[in-house]
């Protein structure tokens, strides 16, 4: 048995302190839930993702206050997800199970992210220690940013990458921010020269080139395959799915770009499918850095390696390519609201797949690859959606 996601309704992500969380996450889940078009009282479990840097929030959803605040009188259990950028897959995959063994027929899947309240010097610090090593990296002086700028380096040194042609990511993922009214960069694009004269924050990363911390939320509800056929809803069906692990600490990694991660889980996850690379409409990636959109598709097997840079540069990738990817713009182009980027990626492949994803719509989008990783790019979680169930 495989899941299918009904329902969707997610936040525009941008920096406002005035929108609390709880505001957020009630409006987020009253949509979804009549997105699905079902009652309060069909959800059986929540299983919500880990809000970051937010332990106040983290604690209300761990001890099970979503189905009490929301009137959630069907619910029969809670969990709290955290694996960084990979926490919203974690909740997907709890679902399956909660399905799969008739412990629920609807699960609600919820997150919310609030950081323009937080001290900056505390959100600094939250992201400088999170993903980093405590003995061998943050001593030194590592930041996400400079972790990051290392492996870019790396990558462009191992593969010729220009710095142009590394910018040109940040103008394709942008391009599509631009057409997202859910992104804080909507109606912004940036050209190729805004890139390269932004401050640079860490060689060979600009400032444009980096994550923008910002506020925002989403939900998703989710059924089984039957149901949602019985339902006769629009859907976006699991076909695939599995992972690779590479290591939390970026200076042990053998797979330093993820590429083999990256091969490993989408080979896995499209031979579950009965699919290839090619039958996808849609590539998703979820990286945060823009390295991570060239390694993908080198992993992929899309492109040779060392050629993903060179793609975006091409203008392939990007709004009216012919190999369109992350059509909500990744961290860079849709603003980094903690672990909850992710879900961004789910209810855009959503979108995408029903065929309402507005301005961006990926035309004849029957099937989509996701992959999402988490922590500093510790693991790489694929998944295939489709128009259709088997």
């Amino acid at each position: 048995m495989s899941l299918a996601v009904i329902g969707v309704a997610e936040v525009p992500t941008k920096r406002d302190p005035s929108r609390t969380r709880w505001d957020i996450l009630k409006d987020v889940c009253v949509r979804a839930i009549e997105d699905a078009g079902i009652g309060k009282d069909d959800i059986e479990a929540v299983l919500s993702v880990n809000p970051m840097a937010q332990p106040s929030m983290a604690l209300d959803m761990a001890l099970g206050r979503i189905p009490e605040v929301l009137g959630l009188n069907g619910c029969k259990d809670i969990c709290v997800m955290n694996s960084g950028g990979t926490s919203t897959t974690n909740c997907v995959r709890l679902a399956n199970a909660f399905l799969s063994n008739g412990w629920a027929k609807f699960v609600l899947i919820p997150h919310t992210t609030v950081q323009s309240d937080i001290p900056t010097e505390d959100l600094i610090n939250f992201f400088a220690t999170a993903p980093l090593d405590p003995q061998w990296e943050y001593p030194y002086g590592v930041t996400f940013n400079g972790a990051m700028g290392l492996i870019t380096n790396r990558y462009m040194y191992e593969t010729g990458t220009t710095p142009e042609e590394m910018a040109s990511v940040t103008v394709g993922l942008r391009g599509w921010a631009a057409k997202d009214p859910m992104s804080i960069f909507y109606g912004k694009p940036v050209t190729l020269e805004d890139v390269m004269n932004s401050r640079m924050i860490s060689t060979p990363l600009h400032s444009k080139e980096c994550n923008f911390l910002a506020d925002g939320g989403g939900a998703m509800v989710v059924t089984t395959h039957e149901i949602a056929k019985e339902l006769g809803r629009p859907a976006a069906y699991e076909l695939g799915h599995d992972m690779r692990f590479m290591g939390a600490t970026p200076v042990l990694r053998s797979d330093v770009f993820s590429r083999e991660s990256y091969r490993g889980s989408s080979q896995g996850a499209l031979e579950k499918a009965g699919l290839t690379i090619n039958d996808m409409d849609l590539r998703q990636i979820y990286g945060a850095y823009p390295y991570t959109q060239c390694s993908a598709l080198e992993g992929y097997g899309v492109c040779e390696e060392g050629e993903g840079a060179r793609l975006w540069a091409s203008g392939r990738c990007g709004p009216d390519g012919d190999l369109p990817c992350t059509t909500m713009g990744d961290a860079t182009g849709r603003g980094h609201t903690g672990s909850g980027v992710s879900m961004a990626f789910y209810i855009d492949t959503v979108r995408q797949v029903r065929g309402d994803a507005g301005e961006r719509q990926v035309k004849n989008c029957e099937h989509a690859i996701l992959t999402t990783a988490g922590g500093s790019v510790m693991n790489a979680c694929t998944t295939i959606f489709g128009r259709s169930a088997p």
